[in-house]
């Protein structure tokens, strides 16, 4: 993994105030009680009035970047993908030392929603609980640490669009990491509130169609009524449901996670009741453990579909969307211990680390950035729905986590780069 490597730290006089042998020397009350549930309702309100549907991201982009910039950050728009542009923000501090990567996405889904609604308990609106309020908790955190100003190291915001399948490609992010845009380690501000990942499984969309050869046509005048397609049809899916039952029989090597899966979401077949069609459509997803790729699992998913017996005249073609690969963190990275120490010490809550079935950035950040991720969720249960909405309580225990751990991690003094 990467680690920040800065000569001069030895002394820093701001790292011996933050940290004591590699541990926080005391909860730091007096700082992480500076989290104000306002300001956080505030921000959240405000950019849960800008849409940002995935790939048309661009104003909420500038938004949040205008908020940034008054949070203390410097801000610079990377503007690679001119709809969906990326935000980056820094904060330094008074000495050299880590960078802590503050990451999330701008996007949500792009299906209609009512109008925000805002409580003194509760803010609903389309992406106020996938993700807008961990970026409502980005904001805060920045703004505290400008307020504390003596800190080491630096924090680094990274805020990108094109993340929700299956429109996003995630483009955003991955522009971001060829670029060099990263940090010693990161934490993405969705996920669960109550627990610290450090493995996921992967997952990718599959798309079969299955066709006949042949127009659409009456069912008088079809040569077989339609029954070949059907019958191929009928073979899929028992071969799929076959290869579930044998992925989740199959002894784990990741105790953490839930088994391997393949799933069905949709079929399709026909439009009309006395019409033969020509094509039956099957989709769903795939989703693997650590240690296994995405090449490879296309591959395998190939070789199952070639036990199937296909009538004549009928072809299945495959295709895929990549969502994301499945990956793993060591509990003894930093970033981790300073999550379960900020739990504990917050929330009073002795957390074990775990594994999370859901795919995320932290997947991208670790696999293709080579940067330990964990995740901060600020109440996102209700993530795609269709009410989502975010509690302000929750919210604030969560920044208030995040607070702390971005204490914990950046008083720890920095590796010395490899010689």
């Amino acid at each position: 993994m990467t680690t920040d490597g800065k000569a001069n730290q030895k002394d820093c006089p701001t790292r011996t105030k933050y940290q004591e042998d590699g541990r926080m020397m005391e909860q730091d009350t007096s700082f992480t009680g500076r989290v104000s549930r306002r300001r956080l309702a505030d921000d959240l309100w405000e950019l849960v009035n800008v849409p940002s549907p995935t790939c048309r991201e661009r104003e909420a982009a500038l938004r949040f970047a205008a908020m940034l910039c008054t949070c203390g950050a410097e801000v610079e728009i990377d503007e690679t993908i001119p709809e969906s542009p990326n935000v980056i923000g820094r904060l330094r501090g008074t000495c050299p030392g880590r960078t802590l990567q503050l990451a999330g996405h701008v996007d949500h889904i792009d299906v209609p929603h009512p109008p925000p609604k805002r409580d003194d308990d509760v803010i609903s609106g389309r992406g106020a609980a996938d993700m807008k309020n961990g970026l409502a908790g980005i904001l805060e955190i920045v703004r505290l640490f400008r307020d504390q100003a003596d800190f080491p190291g630096e924090l680094l915001v990274t805020v990108y669009g094109r993340h929700e399948a299956p429109l996003g490609d995630s483009r955003g992010l991955s522009v971001l990491l060829d670029r060099g845009v990263k940090g010693g380690a990161a934490i993405v501000f969705e996920g669960p509130d109550d627990a610290v990942v450090v493995m996921a499984l992967g997952m990718s969309i599959w798309n079969l169609m299955l066709r006949r050869n042949g127009d659409v046509c009456h069912e008088m005048t079809g040569p077989d009524k339609g029954w070949s397609l059907i019958r191929a049809t009928r073979d899929v899916l028992a071969l799929l449901e076959t290869k579930n039952a044998s992925l989740a029989s199959t002894a784990a090597n990741y105790p953490l996670l839930p088994p391997e899966s393949v799933f069905v979401g949709q079929v399709r077949y026909g439009d009309f009741y006395n019409r033969v069609p020509d094509t039956a459509m099957l989709q769903g997803t795939r989703r693997w453990h650590p240690g296994r790729t995405y090449e490879q699992i296309r591959a395998e998913f190939a070789g199952w579909l070639s036990e199937i017996n296909v009538p004549p005249g009928i072809t299945i073609a495959n295709e895929w969307i990549r969502v994301g690969e499945s990956y793993e963190i060591a509990p003894a990275e930093p970033i981790v211990q300073s999550m379960l120490r900020a739990w504990r010490d917050v929330a009073g809550l002795d957390l074990n680390v775990t594994g999370h079935s859901s795919v995320n950035d932290t997947c991208r950040l670790v696999m293709q950035g080579n940067v330990p991720a964990v995740l901060c969720g600020f109440d996102t249960q209700t993530g795609h729905a269709d009410l989502e909405f975010a509690r302000l309580d929750r919210m604030e225990r969560a920044c208030r986590v995040a607070v702390a751990a971005a204490m914990d991690y950046l008083g720890q003094p920095a590796k010395e780069p490899n010689p």
